[in-house]
């Protein structure tokens, strides 16, 4: 038992460190704006777009990955994204350009699908009373990364700024420094690459590609000894009349038909509701709470705080997800996230604006703003009124420039209330919504459509988490306020509340045949002649 335990163990480690390089490529590029603005003459478009490249990249190879997998395998796709990785972190850290910035970041992307394939070969190759913990290293990994990156990014521009000694030995300046925070990234994913050799293939994909022996001995590593014939039985039974003969649009219509449409509807509102969720406005939002309840001016002070939540509130989930189960810990994350976002808006409701002499002094260190002392002593209960009346008094453009300051001075607001609500959150978030996603995933769909199920659903976390949440999030703070912007987020958790309770099924414990079972619900004869039905169409 402690052997085979141990392989799966080493497996998913191995795999999941995907996870650890997306999460320090997705920080890593924060801390090099002020210095590829200077050298590359970046636009705020151009800026965005650099931010916004690997979320296209994604788009595309989420599109194709699928077909990669059935028709490659796991181990093979993964390697590939590895070496994407590579590719990725040596063009952005030698990049020449914007235009080559830009197209290296788009290529990482492409890498960034090692999260929907991770839970799917973790899933696979996981024993059933593992498969939660073993999945969810995927998640814990991410914020793993995330805060090394922060840690990174902070000693890389501390040595800079000291003129240290060290930095002087390796070449490090002011002038290269963010091609150092980019080249990082190089290390870990050439390391990755190297250690994905040791993996074996997925032993359900072997008996989809009708090499049964190859399955055997992997299931071997993975199954004590008792067990490994009932479990090689068992899948080679769920998949004995798939063919990979099927094309990637049959696939597509076996995944939309009735026995497997439930699977799909988890997946893809599971994928939605973690996007809407509003943990990207909740971190938007971290510094200017922080500052506003005494937490600190140091932006390094804070992203490491929220980072640290995070990851102890993931390691937490690891250690629970398979005594307490999926279900318990997502329905109980989603009310918890509602009932937070709720004391949010409400602190948002509740806060008023107003400009003092000495918010004006303040700011007149800076820039003019002499323009704002007819607004002295008017109170403002909400902040679009508030931004609208300074923007009517000194311009767009000055407002630009003194917005984040104005509202830290300007704001009165319950601060530790919003930081407790905000605390929660994070902490629920991180304990539920952030690695359940990726255990349901690697878990609700059966074998024969889970290249395709997956990065398809994965394809609207993507949509929604990278593109659709972060482009209209300045939108709805412009237009709806802090208040019914968090109302919203909230809102979205509660509905999520409600759709899962309906929907989600307890998969604690079993296997990948039986939760099929389970979600299908159909008798196994009507699954298997709608197999044959598309066969023969073929």
């Amino acid at each position: 038992m402690f052997n085979t335990n141990q392989n799966a163990l080493m497996y998913a480690f191995i795999v999941s460190i995907g996870g650890f390089i997306f999460g320090l490529d997705i920080m890593l590029i924060s801390g090099t704006f002020q210095f590829t603005t200077l050298e590359f003459g970046l636009s705020a478009i151009e800026k965005g777009n650099i931010a916004a490249a690997p979320n296209y990249g994604a788009l595309v190879a989420l599109l194709v990955a699928g077909y990669f997998c059935e028709k490659l395998g796991r181990k093979k796709t993964l390697m590939i994204i590895a070496a994407l990785y590579v590719i990725s972190a040596v063009g952005s850290a030698w990049a020449p350009s914007y235009f080559w910035l830009f197209t290296a970041r788009l290529v990482g992307g492409l890498a960034f699908t090692s999260l929907s394939l991770a839970s799917m070969y973790i899933g696979e190759i996981a024993p059933a009373n593992m498969r939660g913990k073993l999945v969810g290293l995927n998640q814990l990994n991410i914020v793993l990364g995330i805060l090394a990156a922060t840690i990174l990014n902070y000693y890389l521009i501390d040595w800079v700024n000291s003129g240290s000694a060290f930095a002087t030995s390796i070449g490090l300046t002011e002038q290269n420094v963010w091609r150092w925070m980019l080249g990082v990234e190089i290390i870990p994913a050439i390391l990755w690459f190297g250690l994905l050799f040791l993996i074996p293939e997925s032993p359900r994909w072997l008996v989809l590609n009708h090499k049964e022996a190859q399955a055997h001995k992997v299931i071997e590593r993975l199954t004590p000894k008792e067990n490994v014939e009932s479990q090689y039985n068992q899948i080679v039974s769920s998949l004995k009349n798939t063919d990979h003969s099927l094309s990637y649009k049959e696939q597509l219509q076996l995944l939309l038909s009735p026995v497997m449409r439930t699977a799909l509807v988890i997946g893809v509102l599971m994928a939605c509701i973690q996007a809407l969720s509003g943990m990207n406005a909740v971190l938007a939002f971290m510094p200017m709470i922080f500052q506003q309840v005494g937490g600190g001016d140091s932006a390094f002070v804070q992203s490491i705080w929220v980072s640290l939540i995070g990851a102890a509130f993931t390691v937490l989930a690891l250690m629970l997800i398979d005594k307490l189960g999926r279900r318990i810990i997502l329905l109980g994350g989603l009310i918890t996230c509602a009932i937070s976002m709720a004391v949010v808006t409400y602190g948002f409701y509740d806060a008023s604006y107003v400009i003092t002499i000495d918010t004006i002094s303040q700011l007149s260190k800076t820039t003019d703003v002499s323009a704002l002392t007819a607004m002295v002593g008017n109170v403002y209960n909400s902040d679009i009124a508030f931004k609208a009346a300074v923007i009517d008094a000194v311009g767009q453009s000055t407002f630009v420039q003194i917005e984040n300051e104005l509202l830290l001075l300007a704001t009165d607001i319950q601060g530790m209330l919003v930081l407790a609500g905000i605390i929660v959150f994070v902490c629920s978030y991180n304990f539920s919504l952030g690695p359940i996603l990726w255990i349901l995933f690697s878990e609700i769909f059966p074998t024969k459509v889970r290249a395709v199920a997956i990065t398809s659903s994965a394809l609207f976390a993507t949509i929604f988490g990278g593109i659709v949440v972060p482009t209209f999030f300045p939108w709805q703070l412009e237009n709806l306020g802090a208040t019914y912007t968090f109302l919203v987020y909230g809102s979205f958790c509660l509905l999520g509340f409600l759709l899962m309770a309906k929907l989600v099924p307890e998969t604690k414990g079993k296997t990948i045949e039986e939760i099929e079972a389970l979600i299908g619900k159909k008798p196994e004869a009507e699954v298997e002649d709608r197999e044959l039905g598309l066969k023969a169409s073929s």
